[in-house]
């Protein structure tokens, strides 16, 4: 039943939200790509977020994970991914993605929710195409999990990404998916492997 509700109101809110023509509008959790993070958060709180500094990257951005009700109050989403230049003393934000976690690995809700956003989503950008990809899971050896992906390219550079995670039994994460808007700046960091690889 949680899920239900909570896939209505992410809908509803996609479907006002995707209208308009900023991406700075498109906004997860009330953050969107451009704020400050010093507007919810003071400066000793955003550096000691859960972060992924442990990881290999040239830390061009920082990735930090907030979550539902220990960090902040969250309407929609169980957590939140965001990213942001280390050195940024305006701490402004580049990406910032919503992920719900779906309850016992029901992979039909799972799916469902994933594929109603997608739907909501292409349906209010119309003019672009966007693009679904399948692929495994790199942090599962067994090659057991699998990723399904949907992405549109805006004008701008932004991208908006939707993400349902199948993990297989041989792993302890629980499915999920996640709604993601980022620079195009973020993505290229991503795809070259956090600023690791050529």
């Amino acid at each position: 039943m949680r899920i239900f509700i909570t896939v209505i109101v992410l809908i509803f809110s996609l479907q006002s939200l995707t209208k308009a023509d900023d991406i700075s509008d498109f906004k997860i959790e009330g953050m969107s790509i451009g704020d400050s993070l010093l507007d919810f958060f003071s400066e000793e709180k955003i550096n000691n977020f859960v972060n992924y500094d442990n990881l290999p990257s040239d830390m061009k951005f920082r990735i930090a994970e907030l979550y539902s009700k220990r960090d902040m109050e969250m309407n929609r989403y169980d957590g939140i991914q965001i990213y942001y230049k280390p050195e940024d003393k305006k701490f402004i934000l580049h990406g910032v993605s919503g992920h719900f976690l779906c309850a016992n690995k029901n992979k039909t809700e799972c799916k469902n929710v994933y594929a109603d956003i997608v739907n909501s989503i292409s349906s209010d950008f119309k003019n672009i195409k966007g693009e679904e990809q399948t692929f495994k899971h790199i942090d599962d050896k067994s090659g057991k999990s699998i990723v399904t992906n949907y992405s549109i390219n805006l004008y701008n550079g932004s991208i908006i990404t939707v993400t349902y995670t199948d993990w297989s039994n041989e792993v302890k994460w629980v499915d999920n998916v996640s709604v993601d808007v980022s620079t195009i700046e973020v993505n290229n960091w991503i795809a070259k492997g956090y600023g690791t690889k050529e």
